[in-house]
């Protein structure tokens, strides 16, 4: 007598394990979905925290913190190449963030790049990292070469942040006329349209080899300021990824000669929270596929390039908003709510949103 069988047969066997891959094909963007969904809300409590800590800095100071602040001789003086001083607005809100001992270890008689300020500078801040963002490390290297740094009255030395605790967030401080022109469809805008162009507030850049009428004078920060109203104001946002260039997602390498966009975007993309670089974003868009360095304007400002800088103007230019998230970007207004703003938002709606006296009727976004 034959005893029962035991066990599969090898078709029973494929036919189980071609099941267990369906079902784990249908199980796994459920699950990168669900971690997804959770690191946006990661995200988003950072720029919520950011908001609030804004707002304590404005109950004691009675306004938002500088966005950046740069003073120097780049003929010399103290500090590293002299640059004496420097604050971002990062730096500024630690307190606020419950890191009093990271602020207090910064020498403000010295600037971001000088050895003084090296172990502050280094400090990993959870609060300003997206966990959405790809990265290996938490910390970035990078230097302004010495010529860039004379040409822009900063210093006489190349400055070095070396490992410094990376950020994804900047502060959203102006739109330039080539966005407006592009979002308005008219070839009407320029300089002097400054209520449509600036943004909650400017930093400053002093330098005391140069006259004083020339040099990059603070405006805004204020709550008055915000004539449209905070809620319709935006003061932080996702640029995220710096000092790398991302364009649509893909990463672009850097070309030393002829120097591209990626190269400047390394050297002064503002990427670590000491920064104050950090402190400086001017819209001008670029194209919908991030554009190929020539082009530093354009309709796409959500996640198209987190370029925040290009050749044709060193310190401006940046392309927009840039995160990791499908379908748009996360910003913080001017009252500290958070709101997602979607990638095919109206471009007039996102100019509008920036400026914060521009007299705009926004409506939904």
């Amino acid at each position: 007598m034959r005893s029962g069988r035991k066990g599969f047969t090898l078709i029973e066997l494929l036919v189980v394990i071609a099941i267990i891959a369906v079902l784990v094909s249908l199980l796994l963007p459920a699950v990168q979905q669900a971690r997804e969904a959770a690191r946006r809300t990661q995200c988003k409590n950072n720029l919520k925290q950011i908001g609030l800590a804004m707002h304590n800095y404005a109950d004691a100071h009675s306004r938002f913190p500088m966005p950046s602040l740069m003073w120097g001789n780049a003929l010399g003086g103290g500090g590293i190449g002299g640059t004496q001083t420097s604050n971002v607005w990062s730096l500024a809100i630690l307190p606020y963030l419950d890191q009093a001992n990271v602020y207090n270890l910064y020498n403000f008689n010295r600037s971001a790049w000088d050895p003084t300020n090296t172990v502050a500078g280094q400090s990993k801040l959870q609060a300003y990292l997206c966990p959405s963002t790809p990265r290996i490390e938490t910390g970035v290297t990078y230097t302004i070469p010495q010529a860039l740094a004379a040409g822009g009255g900063i210093a006489n030395t190349a400055l070095t942040l070396t490992n410094a605790g990376a950020t994804d967030y900047v502060c959203t401080n102006r739109v330039r006329p080539e966005f407006l022109n592009i979002a308005f469809n008219v070839t009407t805008f320029t300089s002097a349209n400054t209520a449509a162009m600036d943004g909650w507030a400017m930093g400053f850049l002093g330098n005391a080899a140069v006259a004083e009428s020339s040099w990059a004078k603070p405006n805004g920060g204020k709550i008055s300021d915000m004539v449209d109203g905070t809620s319709n104001t935006m003061i932080v946002g996702e640029v995220a990824g710096r000092n790398t260039l991302y364009r649509a997602g893909y990463k672009s390498v850097a070309i030393a000669s002829p120097v591209d966009e990626a190269t400047y975007q390394s050297l002064v993309g503002g990427g670590a929270w000491v920064d104050p670089f950090n402190g400086n974003w001017e819209l001008t868009g670029r194209p919908f596929d991030g554009g190929n360095g020539s082009q530093w304007n354009g309709p796409c400002a959500i996640n198209c390039s987190n370029a925040k800088t290009n050749p044709h103007r060193a310190l401006q230019d940046a392309a927009g908003l840039y995160s990791w998230h499908a379908g748009g970007a996360q910003v913080v207004l001017g009252d500290g709510s958070v709101r997602f703003l979607s990638q095919n938002m109206s471009n007039q709606a996102l100019a509008s949103l920036i400026s914060r006296a521009g007299g705009e009727v926004i409506g939904d976004f």
